[in-house]
């Protein structure tokens, strides 16, 4: 192991070896040492979780607390503060709950399927204006950050030209070399904003998700404004950045994994495996999911005690060779329904059926109509977002045969 300290610690966030993996250690960890301790930049102690069945274990506990705000609990970000009302992501239950409850029936897979619709519009309007420019394009910027971006803010009734702003306030926030000044200052203009986007919805609700839930009395009664207004952030940004980052990266697996393109081109019914293969496979949250003890707990054979914190590393336990054979390679035919890309517990992603209709359209309708979509240059020229909370490229150019995709 590199990089130990005078505690015995080692340094997180440990480097990739290969942009396309997660560093090798966590394969190490797995085998000798599943809960290993390190130092966040913050200075923080922490023990590292690298095993899939320990990861679910954590995440299943309530022993284990969402709250910043818990003794021990790890920052990866130099800037963390409390969480806002309504930011139930990190809070505890009841709180977690009672906030969860309010949208619950929004994202389940009944009613997502209603939105299919909407969203097939979104992306063939995304594609026809790609298809406009000369190519080469910069996939990312051109159709995965405006795809993502314009979905969700039509789902929750945001509008679309704030994206710009939303964009670089979220960039920040979840860079972890702003300081704790841009950071926390980013969190505030974004808490201001949502802030007016309630005010406007509880004047004129509209048909849309904030709409709904702020014009229900029940909710009313259940939430209070500035908890409406921690909620439509974190659904918001939730939908966007993660969204964006797996259009990117999954494109990038199909264009360089010609073989598997073409059985999904031949079979459109691999895009259920599909999805949850590259939620696996790529598991973008890369800096973990931070939770403290609330009481002494035995982890993996490492007993942890109260007041000390963890790092729940998803994109180790979803490369966790006991659980998927051959974890390291892209398999389409994979069927992976226990990964952890969407966490697991009672913190599980509330959108994940959203997300995966996302992500069937999008690569169903992109390798549809343009067949022929190819990386523009050498893949080992591509950058990463190494620095960020949520790994992704942060270019990628693409080029195509120009007759492709035109609709009749």
């Amino acid at each position: 192991m590199r990089d130990i300290d005078a505690d015995g610690a080692l340094q997180f966030p440990l480097p990739r070896a290969c942009p396309h993996h997660p560093p090798p250690e966590y394969r190490q960890l797995r085998m000798e040492q599943p809960v290993a301790r390190v130092r966040t930049p913050r200075g923080d102690l922490a023990w590292l979780i690298t095993r899939h069945q320990d990861i679910r274990a954590v995440l299943t506990d309530k022993r284990f607390s969402s709250d910043p705000l818990a003794p021990g609990y790890p920052s990866y970000l130099s800037g963390d503060v409390a969480p806002p009302p309504g930011f139930f992501m990190q809070m505890d239950a009841p709180v977690h709950s009672r906030l969860r409850s309010l949208v619950i029936d929004e994202f389940k897979g009944g009613y997502v399927e209603t939105l299919r619709p909407k969203m097939q519009a979104i992306v063939d309007s995304m594609i026809d204006a790609m298809l406009k420019l000369p190519p080469p394009v910069d996939f990312v910027a051109v159709m995965a950050l405006p795809t993502a971006s314009l979905i969700i803010c039509e789902l929750l009734g945001v509008p679309y030209e704030d994206s710009p702003f939303i964009q670089s306030r979220t960039d920040t926030v979840l860079d972890r070399s702003s300081t704790p000044e841009q950071s926390q200052g980013a969190a505030i203009e974004l808490m201001m904003y949502f802030d007016r986007i309630v005010t406007e919805k509880e004047q004129n609700p509209g048909d849309d998700l904030l709409g709904r839930l702020v014009a229900n009395p029940a909710n009313r009664e259940r939430a209070s404004h500035q908890e409406m207004v921690g909620i439509a952030a974190l659904l918001l940004l939730g939908g966007y950045d993660t969204m964006a980052q797996v259009m990117g990266l999954g494109t990038l697996t199909l264009m360089t994994h010609p073989d598997q393109l073409a059985d999904l081109q031949r079979e459109p019914a691999l895009l259920d495996t599909l999805v949850d293969e590259l939620v696996r496979y790529w598991s973008v949250n890369h800096a973990g999911l931070p939770r403290a003890a609330l009481e002494d707990v035995e982890v993996g054979g490492q007993l942890i005690k109260a007041g000390e914190g963890v790092l729940v590393m998803l994109n180790s336990g979803n490369r966790d060779d006991s659980v998927y054979p051959d974890a390291d390679q892209f398999d389409i035919r994979r069927q992976c329904p226990n990964h952890v890309g969407f966490g697991h517990g009672l913190h599980k992603c509330i959108g994940a059926a959203f997300a995966r209709l996302e992500l069937k359209i999008v690569f169903g309708t992109l390798f549809e109509r343009i067949p022929g979509l190819q990386l523009a240059g050498d893949a080992d020229a591509l950058a990463f977002r190494h620095e960020m909370v949520l790994y992704g490229l942060k270019a990628m150019p693409v080029t195509w045969q120009q007759a492709a995709g035109e609709r009749a």
